[in-house]
């Protein structure tokens, strides 16, 4: 009698203690202000790129391997995506067929990162992060990747 009266009792204890401690992340998507918002708790200085509301994009500099690398944030039209992307500038030789098959060939080394080109002519490395259960530790491993891949890459980028 005495074992079941206590065994109600812990049953009973766990009920009301676990959602303390047994709280699910959750996995709804960030919004563009509380993506603002992680990338300030992660101690970097925000500086806001575009501001017009629903397209709101953000800048971090960063440095490493003595480049400074300003990384952009901004989420996708469709919100499922928090874009990381570094503008590389105008390549003296993006029309060299060796060129971008260099390029090509460093994007199968530091995938999911890529490089890519804009319709006026910009080199770009751009890295796609699922909006889904994104945490602080989550971003600041995505922000560490594209800066060094930026980084590793600039023989081939910098031409």
């Amino acid at each position: 009698m005495k074992s079941q009266s206590l065994t109600r009792y812990s049953i009973l204890l766990c009920m009301l203690i676990l959602p303390f401690f047994g709280k699910a992340q959750s996995c709804d998507p960030l919004t563009r202000p509380q993506l603002k918002e992680m990338l300030i708790q992660l101690g970097y200085a925000v500086k806001d790129i575009v501001t017009t509301p629903g397209k709101e994009k953000y800048s971090i500099a960063h440095n490493q391997g003595g480049l400074d690398i300003p990384v952009g944030y901004e989420l996708s039209p469709s919100t499922s995506y928090i874009w990381l992307t570094v503008n590389l500038g105008s390549p003296k030789d993006s029309s060299s067929a060796q060129f971008n098959l260099d390029l090509l060939r460093q994007n199968s080394k530091i995938q999911p990162c890529f490089f890519y080109f804009t319709d006026s002519g910009r080199l770009m490395m751009g890295l796609p992060v699922e909006n889904r259960g994104v945490t602080n530790a989550i971003l600041r491993k995505q922000s560490d990747k594209i800066v060094s891949d930026v980084s590793k890459t600039s023989e081939f980028w910098k031409r």
